[in-house]
């Protein structure tokens, strides 16, 4: 047996390890004739199975309890875990001959926190556009491929499960989960439903219309009345959607509308929630930033707000009440407006953004003091997901560390229905994890500082990143 260390010497650089090829694939050359047994259903890129990892003396990160379960045993089998208990005093730490002669890490040097869960990501605005209209109208093509860059991204950055809320489908999911596109556990809900001179209308106002509002990278699509709605619904349920976003006010992002507009009818929102929950969706999310916009969506259905900056207190409480979730979107105000990208938006996206940038701290505060269920969201475009973290770092500003921590972890468990399975470090949940220096709960932005604290990166059991001795990266993602 070989127990091995647990810290990286300082500086150490994170683990260049070889991709696993399966061995067991036939279909990388196979010689004519074509043999008999050859299976033409396989899927060559499939990965071995997950290697058995013993975690001893290890120190786990409890978002929902607030607390740190310290020197326990965790032990991952199939890319789940097994199990969490108090280290043995035994010689053998009370492990089995098998576990013994597998890989067993000694953690007491690092802290284990489930890996972490952003609800409000664009996978299909990707970098290599100057401003923020280049990016939404960019080649639809060109962003599925790109695309593979902003997911590896956001898993090298611990994040093991997003929502995206705009754009991205179930082949880009279903990639993922195969890990033939290496990236997060994707749930997605294709194109945002927005009303024509709405926030997901990004065509050209004095130019030629385009069927449905389709165009660019895919990120939104036009519904105008009733059956419009439905049938914009009912075709993104039946190709595997998880979810739906519609928007309901204004938005920075988009030139042809008020930031205080609200938007779509009831009926219109109806026909929606209705064809969400009837076809097995998860939940209709609404883009909004005021008042009058989110108590018009609770109105007709809607089981989620996204951003939500000028949230007052009257409405907070509504929301609690309803059990209506909450995902802000903090960082992205900031890191929009400092160079070198000072020039992504336009004068008048700029002049809106500084309407709800400070306002969504005001906002998080009351949503918290009413009990309303906040998630974490980043909702960033391009080269900005390289800044997914910094939201933890806002939020700090007028929140408890553990507070941030629960909207990373916990509450978006909830939010996706996964509760149990993300969010978690227990018996039965996925092996998602991030590897840590020193402990969240104390200071959580320490996760935005990630050459010093981040040492290690595992999705369901499969190392991706680690500068922890003994802990090999599985699948590379540079």
């Amino acid at each position: 047996m070989q127990i091995f260390a647990t810290s990286p010497p300082p500086g150490a650089a994170y683990t260049n390890a070889v991709p696993i090829i399966p061995q067991h694939s036939t279909l990388r050359h196979v010689q004519y004739p074509v043999p008999p047994d050859l299976d033409i259903t396989e899927k060559p890129w499939a990965l071995p199975e997950q290697t058995s990892i013993v975690f001893v003396h290890a120190n786990v990160v409890d978002p929902a309890n607030e607390r740190v379960l310290k020197d326990v045993t965790v032990k991952l089998k199939h890319g789940l875990v097994e199990s969490v208990g108090k280290t043995s005093n035994e010689s053998d730490m009370g492990l089995t001959v098998e576990e013994l002669q597998g890989v067993v890490i000694d953690a007491k040097g690092f802290y284990m926190c489930p890996g972490l869960i952003d609800c409000h990501v664009h996978i299909m605005a990707v970098p290599g556009y100057e401003n923020i209209m280049e990016t939404i109208n960019g080649v639809r093509d060109t962003a599925i491929i790109r695309s593979a860059w902003v997911l590896k991204n956001m898993l090298s950055q611990g994040f093991t499960t997003v929502r995206d809320v705009g754009g991205a489908t179930k082949p880009q999911a279903e990639a993922v989960e195969q890990w033939l596109t290496p990236g997060p556990r994707l749930f997605q809900g294709g194109p945002v439903l927005s009303q024509t001179g709405g926030h997901g209308d990004s065509t050209d106002p004095y130019g030629p219309q385009v069927c449905c509002g389709v165009r660019g990278a895919g990120l939104g699509r036009l519904v105008d009345g009733v059956p419009d709605a439905l049938r914009a619904a009912r075709e993104l349920m039946r190709k595997g959607a998880d979810h739906i976003k519609i928007t309901t006010s204004g938005g920075v992002g988009s030139v042809t509308d008020k930031l205080e507009a609200t938007q779509l009818t009831k009926e219109e929102i109806i026909a929606i929630t209705t064809t969400v929950k009837n076809m097995g969706g998860i939940i209709t999310t609404s883009h909004c930033y005021t008042n009058d916009g989110i108590r018009h969506s609770i109105e007709a259905g809607v089981g989620g707000i996204e951003h939500g900056n000028l949230l007052d207190e009257p409405t907070a409480a509504l929301m609690a009440e309803k059990g209506i979730y909450l995902t802000p979107t903090l960082a992205v105000h900031g890191i929009i407006m400092n160079p070198p990208f000072e020039k992504f938006l336009l004068p008048s996206q700029r002049e809106k953004n500084a309407m709800v940038r400070d306002a969504g701290l005001i906002a998080v505060q009351n949503a918290e003091k009413a009990g309303v269920t906040v998630c974490y969201g980043s909702d960033l475009l391009g080269v900005q997901h390289a800044f997914q973290t910094q939201e933890f770092v806002v939020r700090a500003k007028v929140l408890p560390s553990p507070t941030v921590l629960k909207h990373a972890t916990t509450n978006p468990a909830k939010l996706l229905k996964m509760v149990g399975k993300i969010g978690t470090i227990a018996p039965g949940a996925f092996a998602d994890i991030i590897f840590l220096k020193a402990n969240p709960l104390e200071d959580v932005t320490i996760i935005d500082r990630q050459n010093e604290y981040l040492l290690g990166v595992m999705k369901e059991g499969r190392v991706v990143r680690s500068r922890i001795e003994g802990l090999d990266v599985e699948v590379p993602l540079w």
